[in-house]
C-alpha cells in the first residue's frame, strides 16, 4: 500500500474510531434511556459533554498535533477513542459515570479530529486531495451506518455497556495500521498564522450551525422513530440509510473534485438539509424516512469540500486549521442535542425539527456569503510546495553566501500577496517567464507550459554546468513544469482544461497563433470568463509591425536606448543583457496584478492585456519624443555623461578600480567640487543649473577625474562618504557577491537545488514585512510536474502514457 493510501486509510479509521462512541450513544439511545431512566434532555447532555470538551480543547489540540507530527498524534487519537469506549463500558452504569466517560471521549477528540486533515495535507498529492477528504469525512457517517445497522440488534441481545466494550476491542485494531512517514515532506511548525481569518471564522460558524442540526438528527432519530411506532431496529436501519446517503454525496463531490464550486455546493446542500428537517417535523413514517435521508445526506455532504478548502488555505498548519473548524462542529454538537432535548420535552418533536431546519438554513446563507475560503478549493495545488531539504546547509561553497533572513526555509507560501492565484506560463525566452517568476515569488502557483520536445528557449540561454542551464534555475523557480504540444487538438484541449482553473495566462506567441490553434482569448474566456490573459509580443497585437518577429534587441534599438548609448562619435551601443525583455517582464507582472485587482471590482470579469517589448523601454529611456515635439532637439550619445547634470561619469582610481559619480542634486555637485579642491567653480553662473554644468562637463571631468586618479578606491570612497557626496564602485558579478551590503540585506540568496545543492541567485525582488515572497524551489526539468498537473485534471496513467507516445506531452 502506498503512503498516500495508508494515510487515507488511517485517517478514515481514526475518524470512525473517535466518533464511534458518540454514535453508539445514538444507536442504543432507547436502551440507555430505559436503563438509566434518562429524559430526552439528559440524553442530549451526554452528547453535549463529548462535544463540549472538544470545543474548548480542540484549538489547542490542533497546534499540538502539528508539532508532534502524524505518528504520535495518530496513536494518541486511537488511544483516546478506546479510552472513551472502555470508560462507558466500565463506568456508564450511572448517569454521572456516563457523563465522565463521554468527557474522556471529548479529550481524545481534540487530538483525533485534526489528524485526518494533517495526514492528507502532508502525504496525499494535491490532485487526489478532494477525493481523499471525501473519503475521510465519510468515516463519520460510516461509523453511524455501522452503529445503526448492527448495534440496536446487538443491544437487544447484550447489555449496551458490553456493546461499548466490543467497540473498544475493534478500535484497538486500528493500531495495527502503519503510519506513513512524512518527515521528508514537511516539518512541524511551532506557530503559524491562520489566514484568511474572517472566512475561516465564517466556516467555523457554518460548522456550529450545521453540526447542531446534524448531531441532533443522529442522536434523536431512533427515538423519534420509536415515537412514530418504528422499532429500534427499523430506526437504526433508517439512521444507517441516512449515513449511506451522506457518504454517497461526499464521495460524489470528492470524485468531481475541484470542478465543483465549493461555495455554491455548500449553500445548496445546507439549504436542502433544512428542507429535510422540515419533512422530519411531519408526524409520519414516510416523511420521517424522506426527511432523514435528505437532511443527513445534504446537511453533512458538504464537509469534504470544506475540509479541503480549510487545509489547502493553511498548509503550514493543517492540524490547527482543521481543529478550529472542528471546534465549531463541537460547539454545534453541544447546542443541537440539548436544544432538541429541551424542545422535545417542552413542545414536541415537530418543533425540534423545525428549529434544526432554521439552523441548517442559516448555515446555508453563511456558506453563500462566504467567498474568501472557497478560492482555495478551486486550486488544490496552491501553496502546497514545501522545501524537501528544510534542514540542509544552504551555504554556497564558492561564495559563502547562505539563504537570507527574508526567505523562510522550508515553509510554503501561505501568506504571500498572490497566494491562491494560479498562473499559466505559456511564454518563452525572457519577458513572459520573468513576469511569471515574479508572480510565483509572491505566492502564485505557476504552471510552466512548454513544448514537450523543444522546451522553452530559455533552457538554452546563458551558461550551463554539467549540461544543465543555470539561468533556467532562477527564471523558472517556483514554477511547476508541464510539457504540452499546443498545436495538437489534444494539447489545446488540455490547455483549455488548465485554463478553467487559472487566474492568469501569460503567452508570447506571434499574433494569431493561439487563434489558429483554437485557444485564443475568445475561446479561453468561454471556458473561464474570469481569466486575465497577458499577451506579450515584440510590437503588439495590432499595427503594421504586429506580424514581425520581435526580440528585446530590436526594442532596444527602436526605443532610442541604443541611439543614446555609446561614446560621442562612436556607434550606437546595445546592452549586453536582456534589458528590454526585463523591463517588459516587470511591467507585465504589474499589469497582471492590476487586472486581478480590477477583476475583483468589476464583477469577476477577466481581461486581455496587449503588452509589447518596445513600449516599456521607450518609457524608461525618457521624454525624448516630447522634447523633440516641443523643441526640435534630438538627444545624442555622450558616453557616460548626462545631458542633465555634471560631473557625472566613471573615473579610474590609482589602484585601477572604476568609480561612478553622480551629482543630480545641486548641493551634491557643490560638495564634490569642494572635495576635489575647486570650490571656485561653484560661484560661476553656469554652475547653478544641471544643464549649465553639463555644458562644462570637460572641465568638471578634468577636475574630478584628476583628483580620483591620484587616490585608491578606499581613499576616494571614504572621502566622498565623509563629504556626503554620492559615489559607487563599478561592480562585476564577483564584486556583487562579495559586497557586504548586498549580503546583509539579502539581495542575493541561496536556494536548495536538486542538481547543484545550495544555488546562489537573485532574491525576491522586494521586501514585504507581512506577506514576503519566497523561493520555494528552483527551475525544474522539462515535464517534471506533468503527471501531477494533468493528474489534477483527471488524466489517468494510461492516457498519459498514450499522450507521451504521441509526443503530445512530456
Amino acid at each position: 500500500m502506498t503512503p498516500a493510501r495508508r494515510a487515507v486509510t488511517l485517517a478514515v479509521l481514526i475518524g470512525a474510531g473517535y466518533m464511534f462512541p458518540l454514535y453508539l450513544v445514538g444507536a442504543v439511545g432507547v436502551a440507555v434511556r430505559a436503563d438509566l431512566g434518562l429524559s430526552a434532555t439528559q440524553l442530549g447532555a451526554v452528547v453535549s459533554v463529548f462535544f463540549g470538551v472538544g470545543a474548548v480543547l480542540l484549538p489547542v489540540g490542533g497546534r499540538v498535533v502539528d508539532r508532534m507530527g502524524p505518528r504520535t498524534a495518530a496513536r494518541l487519537a486511537v488511544v483516546g477513542a478506546v479510552a472513551c469506549l472502555l470508560a462507558v463500558a466500565l463506568f456508564g452504569g450511572t448517569y454521572p459515570g456516563l457523563l465522565a466517560a463521554m468527557a474522556v471521549g471529548g479529550i481524545g477528540s481534540t487530538v483525533a479530529a485534526p489528524v485526518g486533515g494533517m495526514l492528507i495535507a502532508r502525504v496525499v498529492r494535491a490532485g487526489r486531495r478532494p477525493l481523499a477528504f471525501a473519503v475521510e469525512r465519510s468515516s463519520i457517517p460510516a461509523a453511524t451506518l455501522v452503529a445503526g445497522l448492527c448495534v440496536p440488534t446487538l443491544a437487544a441481545v447484550l447489555h449496551w455497556r458490553v456493546v461499548f466494550g466490543i467497540g473498544a476491542a475493534l478500535v484497538v485494531l486500528v493500531l495495527l495500521v502503519p503510519v506513513p512517514a512524512t518527515a521528508a515532506r514537511t516539518r512541524p511548525v511551532a506557530q503559524a498564522p491562520l489566514r484568511p481569518v474572517t472566512p475561516l471564522l465564517l466556516v467555523t460558524g457554518m460548522f456550529v450551525l450545521g453540526s447542531a442540526a446534524a448531531t441532533a438528527l443522529a442522536t434523536f432519530f431512533v427515538g423519534h422513530g420509536a415515537a412514530l411506532g418504528m422499532s429500534p431496529g427499523t430506526g437504526g436501519v433508517a439512521l444507517a440509510a441516512t449515513s449511506a446517503a451522506t457518504i454517497g454525496v461526499r464521495m460524489a463531490l470528492g470524485l468531481l473534485g475541484v470542478r465543483v464550486p465549493g461555495r455554491a455546493t455548500s449553500a445548496v446542500l445546507l439549504l436542502a438539509g433544512a428542507g429535510g428537517f422540515v419533512l422530519l417535523a411531519v408526524p409520519s413514517v414516510p416523511s420521517a424516512w424522506a426527511g432523514a435521508l435528505l437532511a443527513g445526506a445534504a446537511g453533512w455532504g458538504w464537509t469534504g469540500v470544506l475540509g479541503l478548502a480549510v487545509v489547502q488555505s493553511h498548509p503550514e498548519a493543517p492540524g490547527a486549521s482543521t481543529a478550529l473548524v472542528q471546534a465549531g462542529g463541537c460547539a454545534g454538537g453541544i447546542a443541537g442535542p440539548l436544544l432538541m432535548g429541551v424542545l422535545t420535552e417542552r413542545f414536541d418533536y415537530g418543533a425540534g425539527w423545525l428549529a434544526m431546519a432554521g439552523l441548517a438554513a442559516v448555515a446555508g446563507v453563511v456558506a453563500a456569503l462566504n467567498g474568501g475560503i472557497w478560492r482555495w478549493v478551486s486550486h488544490p495545488a496552491r501553496s502546497s510546495e514545501v522545501d524537501l531539504h528544510a534542514d540542509a546547509d544552504l551555504t554556497s561553497q564558492r561564495t559563502g553566501v547562505t539563504h537570507s533572513g527574508t526567505i523562510a526555509k522550508g515553509e510554503p507560501v501561505a501568506d504571500g500577496p498572490l497566494t491562491g492565484v494560479r498562473v499559466l506560463d505559456v511564454s518563452t525566452i525572457l519577458a513572459g517567464p520573468l513576469c511569471c517568476r515574479i508572480l510565483g515569488d509572491h505566492g502564485a502557483d505557476v504552471v510552466k507550459v512548454e513544448h514537450p520536445e523543444a522546451g522553452d528557449g530559455m533552457r538554452g540561454h546563458g551558461e550551463a554546468k554539467d549540461g544543465i542551464p543555470l539561468w533556467w534555475k532562477e527564471i523558472s523557480r517556483n514554477k511547476r513544469t508541464v510539457g504540452l504540444k499546443l498545436s495538437t487538438p489534444e494539447g489545446a484541449d488540455l490547455l483549455l482544461r488548465l485554463a478553467k482553473t487559472a487566474d492568469v495566462l501569460v503567452e508570447n506567441f506571434r499574433p494569431g497563433t493561439l487563434e489558429r490553434w483554437g485557444i485564443g482569448p475568445e475561446r479561453l474566456h468561454q471556458v473561464n470568463p474570469a481569466l486575465v490573459i497577458v499577451r506579450i509580443t515584440g510590437f503588439g497585437q495590432t499595427g503594421p509591425y504586429a506580424s514581425r518577429a520581435g526580440f528585446g534587441t530590436l526594442a532596444e534599438a527602436m526605443s532610442g536606448f541604443a541611439y543614446l548609448t555609446g561614446e560621442e562619435g562612436g556607434p550606437p551601443t546595445l546592452p549586453a543583457f536582456g534589458l528590454a525583455d526585463s523591463i517588459c517582464g516587470i511591467a507585465a507582472s504589474s499589469a497582471a496584478v492590476m487586472a486581478l485587482y480590477a477583476r475583483e471590482r468589476n464583477g469577476g470579469r477577466g481581461e486581455v492585456i496587449d503588452m509589447n517589448l518596445l513600449e516599456p523601454i521607450m518609457d524608461a529611456v525618457g521624454p525624448g519624443p516630447m522634447v523633440y515635439d516641443q523643441l526640435g532637439i534630438v538627444g545624442e550619445r555622450h558616453g557616460n555623461r548626462s545631458t542633465n547634470n555634471a560631473p557625472r561619469n566613471t573615473y579610474r582610481t590609482k589602484d585601477g578600480r572604476w568609480l561612478a559619480v553622480s551629482t543630480s542634486a545641486q548641493r551634491i555637485a557643490e560638495r564634490v567640487m569642494e572635495l576635489v579642491g575647486h570650490p571656485e567653480v561653484i560661484g560661476e553662473p553656469w554652475f547653478a543649473t544641471g544643464l549649465g554644468r553639463a555644458g562644462h562637463a570637460d572641465l568638471l571631468d578634468e577636475y574630478v577625474g584628476g583628483w580620483i586618479a591620484e587616490r585608491t578606491e578606499a581613499e576616494v570612497t571614504a572621502a566622498f562618504a565623509a563629504a556626503g557626496a554620492a559615489i559607487a564602485p563599478v561592480y562585476s558579478a564577483r564584486d556583487l557577491v562579495a559586497d557586504e551590503h548586498v549580503r546583509s540585506t539579502g539581495m542575493l540568496t541561496t536556494a536548495q537545488d536538486e542538481d547543484f545543492g545550495p544555488l546562489l541567485m537573485h532574491n525576491v525582488m522586494w521586501r514585504a514585512e507581512r506577506a514576503p515572497g519566497r523561493i520555494r524551489f528552483t527551475g525544474r526539468a522539462l515535464g517534471h510536474d506533468t503527471d501531477e498537473v494533468l493528474g489534477d485534471l483527471g488524466v489517468n496513467a494510461d492516457e498519459l502514457a498514450r499522450l507521451r507516445a504521441e509526443r503530445v506531452v512530456a
